[in-house]
């Protein structure tokens, strides 16, 4: 195994020990949504832990170091965005590590003031990294991605924890020309967590299948 794939799997086995991620084929757990789902994720959990917090960071920036390097960009250029609220922690927690700058994305005009949609000192001419937690459908990520491509930011790369690897959701950002990059697929996840013995092979068939149709939900709505 080499040392990134030794990283990730500590990551993964943080994320079972911590909560943030739990597989139930038996009984589903209930989404905001009212959808039922064998897969239960809650990144938020992971900022809590600062081992799992420090092992995460260390393991994304390396993974986005080298798309960024790809793009034309060190991570001491980029300016660290977080959506509104979900991933705001996380991108903190690179800025941090990068000790680069950060701002946020609010979900509606502030009520007062000058009313902005941008938390921080803004300069939108700056590269832009526009970051989130997970990626389902991508609502929340695209939604801030449209605020700052409304207010000309320059936006180089759009990236997330995990991805459940939808097409469809993914298609959206090849149509706006925006790179996007995770760390984990949740397919991965899955079979490293069967490889260090957190879940049965039913478990994985039973997410993969769930993760077929919802996929396959969502391509329709298309």
């Amino acid at each position: 195994m080499s040392t990134s794939e030794s990283s990730l799997s500590s990551v993964v086995s943080l994320f079972f020990a911590h909560g943030v991620i739990q597989v139930d084929s038996k009984s589903p757990f209930t989404l905001s949504s009212g959808a039922k789902s064998p897969i239960y994720l809650d990144h938020r959990r992971a900022m809590t832990h600062p081992l799992l917090r420090s092992s995460l960071v260390a393991a994304w920036s390396d993974h986005l170091e080298a798309e960024l390097k790809r793009c034309g960009f060190t991570p001491r250029e980029v300016v660290c965005v977080g959506t509104a609220t979900a991933g705001i922690a996380p991108a903190m927690a690179l800025a941090m590590q990068w000790n680069t700058e950060f701002l946020y994305v609010r979900q509606k005009p502030k009520g007062h003031g000058l009313q902005q949609m941008v938390e921080g000192e803004f300069h939108p001419s700056k590269p832009h990294l526009v970051i989130d937690d997970m990626l389902t459908t991508g609502q929340s990520l695209l939604k801030s991605v449209e605020v700052l491509r409304q207010l000309e930011t320059r936006l180089v790369l759009a990236s997330t924890i995990t991805t459940h690897a939808i097409p469809s959701s993914h298609r959206k950002f090849e149509t706006l020309n925006l790179p996007f990059k995770a760390l984990f697929e949740t397919h991965q996840i899955l079979d490293l967590a069967k490889a260090a013995g957190l879940i049965s092979a039913v478990d994985v068939r039973t997410v993969l299948t769930w993760l077929e149709n919802l996929s396959a939900i969502n391509d329709s709505l298309e």
